[in-house]
């Protein structure tokens, strides 16, 4: 019952697309050519932070947000902030590693983890979904492919913790015109109700739960990648749920 209102919710949306298109492909046209162009940096995706405890390996999969669009350093970046974090809180030695490509969609991200011949991590954090929103991927193919992801980094890693974090709040993006915004949003919260679904089911991965604030201080100049701030707060809700998953996991293998 659930899921037939879940799919009636996507015909809804699909409908109001078609019946606004003319307006809605004008804005996106025009924010194609409006929001300003940021890129990830330069230097290494990987690095070490030394502790004095037992080593742990942390990777960052997904789309622009997790590989540092806008940002000077990749230490400063998602993955970089999550691993410093929980090296101070751990005292431990934090190696990280980011495999992101900005602009790729979940389907897009999967292809890229198939590419890989091993995924060598402890900790995989996985933020997604903001392109499939602006795609308008369907919500039964993002439930297929979540499930998907989740399959292909088991089959490539020895069990990691898998940790994602909800869709981007595209329906917040200042740079988003409305009524464009609304229809982002709606789809934003549609993507978002089959991620709780899955992820709240036997799937062998978690949910970052987490409401970060959405003023324009938490976005960068293009109004719409996270600010430096916005990555802070990220990093320490993704630090301090990692490491509590990771205490539990221990405690239910002893």
């Amino acid at each position: 019952m659930i899921q037939t209102i879940h799919y009636l919710k996507t015909l809804i949306l699909y409908l109001l697309f078609f019946f606004f298109s003319p307006l809605l492909l004008t804005q996106g046209i025009w924010l194609k050519k409006k929001v300003l162009r940021l890129h990830p940096p330069i230097d290494h995706p990987e690095g070490v932070f030394n502790g004095k405890n037992q080593e742990l390996k942390i990777l960052g999969l997904g789309e622009s947000t997790m590989a540092g669009v806008g940002i000077s350093k990749h230490t400063e970046t998602l993955t970089g902030l999550t691993a410093s974090r929980m090296s101070q809180l751990m005292n431990r030695t934090l190696h990280w590693k980011i495999l992101a490509e900005s602009g790729i969609k979940i389907d897009e991200m999967n292809e890229l983890i198939k590419r890989q011949s091993f995924l060598e991590a402890d900790v995989i954090l996985i933020a997604i979904g903001g392109n499939d929103i602006f795609k308008l991927t369907p919500s039964w193919k993002w439930e297929l492919s979540i499930k998907h992801c989740v399959s292909l980094i088991q089959e490539k890693s020895q069990h990691p913790l898998i940790i994602f974090s909800t869709v981007p709040p595209v329906g917040h993006f200042p740079a988003i015109p409305h009524p464009l915004k609304l229809v982002y949003g709606l789809w934003a919260n549609l993507l978002q109700d089959s991620m709780n679904r899955i992820l709240n089911s036997d799937l062998e991965a978690y949910l970052l739960i987490e409401d970060f604030p959405k003023s324009r201080a938490f976005f960068l100049e293009d109004g719409v990648h996270p600010s430096p701030l916005a990555y802070r707060l990220w990093a320490e809700a993704l630090a301090r749920q990692s490491i509590k998953l990771l205490q539990t996991e221990n405690v239910s293998s002893a």
